[in-house]
């Protein structure tokens, strides 16, 4: 943002000015900390480090307040402040390369990546030679439409990679993306408040909106580690899931003819497949003697689901069973029952249970316990 600083009012703004540079330091510093937290325990996936290395670059932008509190010079305050401004969009690219290579872990390597900094980097080194606005405004402009153009593609690809999952594993709690199209979403809105919010604002302080400013820039740095914490905890736990397209051989129209005669979900219960927490479609296909495709036309063709909905259904199912079974004296707990028939998170079984069945499971014991 740019402000205009009163000099002749120091004394009036100095406490402005302390607590501003006292907030922006704890930003800073919770930023440099969580990146160094994730090059150093969790750097085992391409955007892992990628955000990792932005969350650096976004530690620094915090200099911005102490620099052009310590210049002395009206214009060069001006300057600097607008000079660091783009390099917030350098963090912007970064965060933008970040999204690319979490929805396609390995399409990219870091060097390909690195292509979307180059117009920023390029428009902060000619603002630095000519000191033109008018980079500063182009930049702007730039970013709205390149992150508008992301965030589409992002989504599209996002629902993409989600419909895979759905037909190919059976649980998705470390694979699933969608908790990120909120998150692309709200990317996109910031951009948009801080381009209005800058257009409406032509120098580095003014006094009589201090108490805004520090509230605003206050709200932001708050906003920027509650979002970085956020995020860090969703991918310290993401895994990537790649579907192999092998050469599947077609099995015998004859044993395929016979072994779909026999009731596949016979099979399926008799050898609790389903209880196999990392379960994929490809694994069962092999397990049930056929060829992935095979299987997934059945599954989406003959039962209408997607197989992650094929298989919750067995594991609901036994779980309903399980409960009937339970007596007083029983020390199963409802955790212990969801890991047992395959559910990997807890939270999951819950809500699957509910949807299914209209009511929790532990509703569902206390209605049978009392007759209901």
């Amino acid at each position: 943002m740019w402000k205009k600083f009163n000099f002749a009012n120091m004394n009036s703004e100095s406490l402005y000015i302390a607590l501003l540079c006292f907030v922006s330091g704890i930003a800073q510093f919770a930023l440099m900390g969580c990146g160094i937290y994730m090059l150093r325990h969790h750097s085992t996936y391409q955007f892992q480090k990628v955000f990792a290395i932005t969350l650096f670059l976004h530690s620094i932008g915090f200099f911005n307040n102490f620099l052009v509190v310590a210049c002395g010079d009206l214009s060069c305050a001006d300057y600097l402040n607008t000079l660091f401004l783009l390099f917030d969009y350098v963090i912007v690219g970064g965060y933008i390369a970040f999204g690319i290579s979490l929805v396609f872990p390995n399409r990219y390597k870091l060097s390909q990546l690195l292509i979307v900094e180059i117009p920023y980097v390029v428009a902060m080194a000619l603002f630095a030679i000519t000191g033109s606005p008018k980079i500063f405004l182009a930049t702007q402009i730039f970013t709205l439409v390149t992150c508008l153009i992301i965030m589409v593609y992002l989504q599209f690809s996002i629902k993409k990679y989600t419909d895979m999952l759905n037909n190919n594993v059976s649980n998705l709690e470390y694979f699933d993306l969608r908790w990120s199209n909120i998150l692309v979403t709200l990317f996109f809105v910031y951009q948009l408040l801080w381009y209005a919010d800058s257009l409406s604002q032509q120098d580095w302080f003014d006094g009589q909106e201090g108490g805004y400013s520090l509230i605003f820039d206050s709200v932001y740095c708050l906003i920027s580690i509650a979002i970085v914490l956020y995020v860090m905890h969703k991918i310290i736990t993401q895994k990537v899931f790649v579907l192999i397209n092998q050469v599947e051989k077609e099995p015998v129209d004859a044993y395929y003819k016979t072994l779909f005669a026999k009731d596949i979900e016979q099979m399926i219960r008799e050898k609790q497949y389903y209880r196999d927490s990392t379960l994929t479609l490809q694994k069962l296909a092999q397990q049930l003697g056929t060829n992935r495709q095979y299987m997934s036309n059945y599954i989406n063709r003959e039962r209408n689901k997607t197989f992650y909905e094929y298989i919750n259904d067995f594991r609901l199912e036994e779980a309903k069973v399980i409960l009937e079974s339970k007596n007083s004296e029983s020390q199963q707990s409802m955790e212990d029952i969801a890991a047992m028939v395959g559910f990997n998170s807890y939270s999951t079984f819950l809500r699957s249970f509910k949807s299914k069945y209209g009511k929790t499971p532990s509703k569902y014991l206390f209605e049978r316990s009392v007759g209901v």
